[in-house]
């Protein structure tokens, strides 16, 4: 996220809140290419998206799919 210029809340859980502008939005396209998130919009935090960490090629596809979505 870092690399992409997002700002995100680090943790020790399995998922990771990303700032992404409208979360609500990104979520939807997100979910059109296959990917699952979370907006957070329902907990008063309507510019994150919380991604789940899993394996490293699901990691990956939804990192490129985030940038797609955010280009």
């Amino acid at each position: 996220f870092r690399r992409l210029g997002l700002a995100f809340v680090p943790a020790v859980a399995n998922f990771i809140l990303v700032e992404v502008g409208n979360g609500r939005k990104v979520f939807e396209m997100l979910q059109h290419k296959g990917i699952i998130v979370r907006p957070m919009d329902g907990y008063g935090l309507p510019q994150y998206i919380r991604i789940t960490v899993g394996t490293m090629r699901e990691n990956r596809k939804s990192i490129k799919s985030l940038k797609t979505v955010l280009d």
